[in-house]
C-alpha cells in the first residue's frame, strides 16, 4: 500500500499537470514533507507497455497508509519500476532527498484515464474563449487567396461574435483590391476603416454603408492592392444604440494580391525600339531631365493644405530607376526618426517605416520607393516623433512629381516626323511613275496610313471610344472616397457622376481650392441624392489617367478641400452604348451645352440654400400662426409667448440657434406680435420639414423651394425647445432644437463698438479685435460687475448673472503676430477672408487677437448659440492638462494642484514636489507639449481644460509662421475633442503684481460658488 499511495500521488500530480501547465510541482506529505518533482520526458513503446503491464491503483488506501514516509529508495522501486523510467531521468534515492519523479508512463496513463478532462478547459473561460469555439480567427497565414474566409477579429486575434461574417471574397480589380463581406445578423449597418479613436466626423464621411439583404448586410469596398497579407483596423457602427462601437478595437485581414503593374502598359508603346534610332541625335541633353527631379519642391501638408511646420522638408529628389521612383526627402531638424508611407491606422508601421539617416545639416534624409508614373502621386505619410516615441495621429500627404518624359511616348512622334526623309527616297522612285507623285497624298488615305491617324488619336491616353462605363476612381485623401463612377463619353467628351462613400460635402468645383472659394457660385456642382441616399456630383473629365484637381465644400467646416482624383482606364467597363452626334461640326456645340448642364442642373438647388436668407426678409404684413394640432406625446412644454411690445412685426435684434448635425440651417428674420403674444417665422434650409413640435402643439407650415417655414409662437429672450421631423433620410425622424430669439425693440438695436465691432450675427456687442474697455453687452445674459486688474495686462475679467464669468485674454500684443485691425485695407480684408475660411467656428475664435472664454456654473443655463461666439468653460473643472511652468505655480499657491491630471513638462522640469512625486507614482500623467501632445492621453483623463505655455506664440517675425501654424493646428484637435484651451501669458507680464493677478483668472475657472 505504501507503494501503491506513492503511486497514487504522482498520479494525482500528473493528472493536474495535464490541466494546470507546470514544470514544477510542489506537494507536501502531513509527516514526510515530501517535495514532488514533476518531469515530463518523451513517451516511448516500451513505457506504454510498461504501464500496460502495472497493476491498477489502490484507491482505497487508508489514511494510516496515506500518511506513511513517501520517500523513494532504490528498495522500493521493484524491477519493472527501473524498467519504466531510464535512470537519467530518476533522482538519486536517499532518506535526506525526498524528490519523486513521476515517469512519462504514469504521466501518459493518467493522460489517457483523464482524457475528457482537457475539452472542460473552455467551459471555464472567458467569452472570448467560448466565441472562438463557435468561430475560431482566420490568422493570416490561413487566408484563403479567394478572401472567402475572411473574419473580424479582436486584438486578442479571436473573431468578434457580434459581427460575424457569413461569406466575403476578395478580387484584385487594378491596383484595388474589392472586398465583399455578407454578415451574419443585422447587429451593425456600416462599417469605417480606420482607427476606434479617429473622431465620429472622419468615421461618418468615410463610412461604409451596408446594403441589408435577407440574412445581415452586404458591404463593398476596396482596399489599395499588396503581396502580403493586410490587416485594416474597422469600427462597426451599432444599428440599436445608433453609434461607432469603440468599446475595444476590431480588425480584417485582407488576402494578398499582386497589383498589375501600370507602369508597364506604357512601356510597349514607348518600345519601338527601332524608333529609338532618332533618339541618339536628341537625346544626350534630354537624358539627364527625364531621369532625375533635383529639386522635386516636396513638402509635408496636412489635409486642409497647409504645410506641416514640425516636418520642414529642405530638400527632395525623385528619381527614375527601371519602373520605380527613387525618392530622397532631407530636413534641418531632427524632430521624426522615422516616417512609414501609409494610413496611421495601420498597425505595421514599424515593421515598414523608413528611418532617417543623420545629414550633414543636422536633420535627417529618407530614401525610398513609390512606383513610377507619368502623374504626379499623392501619398499618405506618418511620422514617428523621436521625443515621445509616437507616431503622428493626423491625416499627412507628400505629392511625389512625376518625372518630365517618364511613360510618354515623346520619342514616337520624332521619328514619325523623320520620315520625311524617307518620303525623299519615294519621291525618287517618282520619275519612274509619274503618277506616283500625285499619288504621294494617297498614303494618307491608304488604309495602311489610316491605322497611323489612330496612334494619333491614342496619344490621348486619356479618351476612350464613345459609350458608358464603369470606372475606378483613385483620390487623394481617404475622406474622399469615391465607391461608384460612372463614366460617359460622347462626342469626344466625358463627364462623370461620381458617389461618394460619405455625406461630407456640399458642393465640387474643378481646380484648386483657392480657385473654388473665388469662383461663381453658379459653377460649383452640387450634390444629389440616390435612392440609399448616397451623395453623387456630376463633373467633366478631361482625362483618364492623370490626376484632376477637385475642390470640396466641407459641409460641417464650411471650407474647401484639395482632392486629386485619378480615373483609372485600366478599369474600364463598358455597360452600355451612346451614339455620337451625327454631324461633326455641331457635335462640339452640344457637348458645350452638355457640359454646363450639370452646373445648371445643381444651379436650382444652390439656389434654395440661398434662400433662407432671403425668404425671412421681414415685411409689414403679420405672419398668423401656422395650422396646428395639440401634440399628445408632450415632446414639448407650453411657452409664455406674450410680451408688452405694440402689436405689429420686427425684426430680431439677433437670433441664434443649436441642435441637429448641422447639415439643415434655421433662420429668423421676423417676429410678429398679435394681441400681445409673440410669434416667430423660423425657415428650415430643407424642404422635408413636414411639422414643428412648438408649445405643446404640432405645427404644419408651407414646404417647397428647397426651404420649410412655420410661424410659432415663442418666448422672447430666452431659449425655446422645437422638434422638428424631416422625411430626408430613409425614414422620419424628429430632431430637437433650441432657438433664441433677442428683441428688445424694434428700434433698439444692440450697442456695438466703434473700435471693436462684432460680426452681424454675432450675441456679443464686440468683436475680438483687443481687450474691451468695459463689459460688452451679451444677448440673453444681464452684466453685474468686472474684477478690477490694476496691474496684468493681457485678460479681463468680467460678471454676468447666475455666476456666468466672461473671461477675455489677448493672444496678439507684445507678440510677432500680425493684429487683425478695424482699418485693414482692401487687400488685407482679402487675405482675412481666404485665411477664415480654412477655420470652423471654433478654431476661428483660438486664431483672434484676442480670445473670450463664457465660464459657465453647473446648472447654469446660456441662450442657444452664444458657443458659436464665445469659447464655453464648463464648471466645475475638474480635470486639467498643465503645459506652463507659470501657472501651475500659480495653481500651487492656490492650493489647486488636485485638479492637474495631465503635465506637459517631465518630472525633471516639474517644479512642485507633490506633482513631481505624482509623475512617478503614476496618478499624474505625462502628456507631451506642444506638437507632441498625446490628445488621447488627455481624452482618457476627462481633460476639462489645457492650459499652454505662451511659448506658442511667436516672439520674432522669423517664428510667425511655423507658430502660427502649431497654434492652428492646436486649435483644430482641442475643437474636435471639444477640450477648451488657455494660453497662460502670466509669464510675459511685466512684473510680479500683475502676474499674481492671474491668480483671479484661475480662480474664476477652477473655483465655484459652493468653494469660495
Amino acid at each position: 500500500m505504501k507503494r501503491n499511495s506513492k503511486r497514487f500521488l504522482a498520479l494525482f500530480l500528473s493528472v493536474a499537470m495535464t490541466v494546470t501547465p507546470a514544470v514544477l510541482t510542489q506537494a507536501e506529505n502531513e509527516d514526510a514533507n515530501v517535495q514532488v518533482s514533476v518531469t515530463p520526458t518523451p513517451e516511448t513503446e516500451a513505457e506504454k507497455t510498461a504501464v500496460a503491464a502495472e497493476s491498477p491503483v489502490q484507491e482505497n488506501a487508508t489514511a494510516e497508509e496515506e500518511n506513511t514516509d513517501t520517500t523513494v529508495t532504490p528498495a522500493a522501486v521493484d524491477a519493472s519500476a527501473v524498467k519504466e523510467t531510464p535512470a537519467a531521468t530518476e533522482t538519486p534515492a536517499s532518506e535526506t532527498t525526498p524528490e519523486v519523479t513521476a515517469s512519462p508512463a504514469e504521466e501518459s496513463k493518467n493522460e489517457e484515464a483523464e482524457a475528457p478532462q482537457p475539452t472542460a478547459a473552455p467551459e471555464t473561460t472567458e467569452e472570448g474563449k467560448t466565441e472562438e469555439t463557435d468561430k475560431p480567427e482566420t490568422k493570416p497565414e490561413d487566408l484563403n487567396p479567394d478572401g472567402s474566409n475572411m473574419t473580424i477579429d479582436k486584438e486578442d486575434n479571436s473573431a468578434y461574435k457580434m459581427l460575424k461574417i457569413k461569406s466575403s471574397s476578395a478580387e484584385l480589380n487594378g491596383d484595388k483590391i474589392k472586398i465583399t463581406l455578407n454578415t451574419d445578423g443585422k447587429n451593425y449597418e456600416k462599417l469605417y476603416l480606420g482607427s476606434k479613436e479617429d473622431p465620429d466626423e472622419a468615421k461618418n464621411a468615410a463610412a461604409i454603408v451596408g446594403t441589408e439583404n435577407e440574412d445581415g448586410y452586404t458591404f463593398i469596398f476596396e482596399v489599395p492592392a499588396s503581396e502580403q497579407v493586410q490587416t485594416f483596423s474597422i469600427v462597426p457602427f451599432s444599428v440599436k444604440n445608433q453609434k461607432w462601437y469603440t468599446n475595444m478595437a476590431l480588425k480584417l485581414n485582407v488576402p494578398g494580391m499582386k497589383a498589375p503593374e501600370p507602369t508597364a502598359t506604357p512601356e510597349p508603346t514607348a518600345a519601338p525600339e527601332p524608333t529609338a534610332t532618332p533618339l541618339p541625335t536628341a537625346a544626350p541633353t534630354q537624358a539627364p531631365a527625364q531621369n532625375e527631379i533635383t529639386d522635386a519642391g516636396i513638402k509635408l501638408v496636412k489635409e486642409n493644405g497647409d504645410e506641416f511646420v514640425m516636418f520642414v522638408i529642405t530638400g527632395s529628389t525623385v528619381k527614375v530607376s527601371e519602373d520605380k521612383y527613387i525618392v530622397t526627402l532631407s530636413t534641418a531638424k531632427q524632430n521624426y526618426d522615422m516616417i512609414y508611407l501609409g494610413s496611421a491606422s495601420d498597425s505595421d508601421k514599424e515593421a515598414n517605416s523608413i528611418k532617417g539617416v543623420e545629414n550633414s545639416a543636422g536633420g535627417y534624409t529618407y530614401t525610398f520607393e513609390v512606383t513610377a508614373s507619368k502623374e504626379a502621386q499623392t501619398i499618405a505619410v506618418v511620422p514617428h516623433s523621436k521625443k515621445s516615441q509616437n507616431w503622428y495621429k493626423g491625416i499627412l500627404t507628400i505629392t511625389v512629381p512625376a518625372v518630365p518624359g517618364y511613360g510618354e511616348a515623346a520619342p514616337t512622334p520624332e521619328p514619325t516626323v523623320s520620315p520625311a526623309p524617307t518620303e525623299a527616297p519615294v519621291e525618287t522612285p517618282a520619275p519612274t511613275g509619274t503618277p506616283a507623285p500625285t499619288e504621294t497624298p494617297v498614303p494618307s488615305t491608304t488604309p495602311e496610313a489610316t491605322t497611323t491617324p489612330e496612334p494619333t488619336a491614342t496619344p490621348a491616353p486619356g479618351s476612350c471610344a464613345s459609350g458608358i462605363y464603369n470606372i475606378t476612381v483613385n483620390s487623394s485623401s481617404s475622406m474622399f472616397r469615391v465607391i461608384d463612377c460612372v463614366l460617359t463619353s460622347k462626342n469626344g467628351k466625358m463627364t462623370a457622376v461620381l458617389t461618394l462613400s460619405g455625406t461630407g460635402y456640399d458642393y465640387l468645383c474643378l481646380g484648386t481650392k483657392e480657385e473654388a472659394a473665388a469662383a461663381d457660385s453658379s459653377t460649383w456642382v452640387p450634390y444629389v441624392a440616390d435612392a440609399n441616399g448616397k451623395y453623387t456630383y456630376e463633373i467633366p473629365v478631361e482625362a483618364l489617367d492623370n490626376g484632376i484637381a477637385v475642390a470640396a465644400f466641407s459641409h460641417k467646416n464650411q471650407i474647401w478641400y484639395d482632392r486629386i482624383l485619378t480615373f483609372q482606364s485600366s478599369t474600364l467597363n463598358k455597360i452600355g452604348d451612346v451614339q455620337d452626334d451625327p454631324q461633326p461640326d455641331t457635335a462640339p456645340d452640344t457637348t458645350i451645352t452638355a457640359t454646363p448642364a450639370p452646373t445648371a442642373k445643381p444651379n436650382k438647388k444652390p439656389a434654395a440654400t440661398p434662400t433662407p436668407t432671403a425668404t425671412p426678409k421681414p415685411d409689414k404684413k403679420p405672419e398668423e400662426e401656422s395650422k396646428y394640432e395639440s401634440d399628445l406625446s408632450g415632446g414639448t412644454a407650453s411657452v409664455n409667448s406674450s410680451t408688452t411690445l405694440a402689436d405689429g412685426t420686427y425684426t430680431p435684434d439677433s437670433f441664434s440657434w443649436s441642435g441637429g448635425s448641422g447639415k439643415v440651417s434655421i433662420t429668423c428674420n421676423k417676429v410678429t406680435v398679435t394681441n400681445g403674444q409673440a410669434y416667430a417665422t423660423i425657415v428650415f434650409s430643407s424642404e422635408y420639414y413636414g411639422y414643428v413640435k412648438a408649445n405643446g402643439n404640432k405645427y404644419y407650415g408651407a414646404c417647397g423651394g428647397g426651404t420649410s417655414t412655420f410661424t410659432i409662437p415663442v418666448a422672447l429672450n430666452q431659449n425655446n425647445t422645437i422638434i422638428g421631423m424631416t422625411t430626408r433620410m430613409s425614414q422620419a425622424h424628429e430632431i430637437t432644437y433650441t432657438i433664441y430669439i433677442a428683441l428688445k425693440g424694434a428700434n433698439d438695436p444692440k450697442k456695438t463698438d466703434k473700435d471693436n465691432p462684432a460680426d452681424d450675427n454675432s450675441m456679443l456687442s464686440t468683436g475680438n479685435k483687443k481687450l474691451d474697455d468695459s463689459a460688452p453687452e451679451i444677448t440673453g445674459l444681464e452684466y453685474k460687475d468686472e474684477t478690477t486688474l490694476e496691474h496684468a495686462k493681457y485678460f479681463k475679467l468680467y460678471h454676468y448673472a447666475k455666476g456666468i464669468t466672461l473671461l477675455e485674454v489677448d493672444m496678439t500684443t507684445d507678440t510677432a503676430r500680425k493684429p487683425e485691425t478695424v482699418d485693414s485695407g482692401k487687400e488685407n480684408a482679402k487675405t482675412e477672408a481666404a485665411d477664415s475660411q480654412e477655420l470652423t467656428g471654433t478654431e476661428k475664435l483660438y486664431m483672434g487677437n484676442v480670445v473670450k472664454y463664457l465660464i459657465v456654473p453647473e446648472g447654469a443655463v446660456i441662450p442657444a448659440g452664444l458657443d458659436k461666439d464665445v469659447i464655453v468653460i464648463n464648471q466645475p473643472v475638474e480635470s486639467a492638462y498643465v503645459a506652463s511652468t507659470d501657472a501651475l505655480n500659480i495653481l500651487d499657491k492656490l492650493d489647486l494642484t488636485d485638479k492637474v491630471t495631465a503635465l506637459g513638462m517631465e518630472k525633471e522640469d516639474c517644479t512642485v514636489d507633490s506633482l513631481t512625486a505624482a509623475l512617478e507614482d503614476g496618478s499624474v500623467t505625462f502628456a507631451g507639449k506642444d506638437e507632441d501632445t498625446d490628445y488621447k492621453a488627455l481624452v482618457k483623463s476627462q481633460c476639462g481644460i489645457s492650459i499652454l505655455s505662451s511659448d506658442i506664440l511667436p516672439t520674432e517675425e522669423a517664428d510667425t509662421e511655423a507658430k502660427e501654424n502649431l497654434l492652428k493646428d492646436s486649435a483644430e484637435k482641442y475643437s474636435t475633442l471639444k477640450i477648451p484651451f488657455i494660453v497662460d501669458r502670466s509669464a510675459d507680464e511685466k512684473d510680479d503684481n500683475a502676474k499674481a493677478e492671474w491668480e483671479k483668472a484661475y480662480e474664476a475657472i477652477f473655483v465655484t460658488d459652493e468653494e469660495e
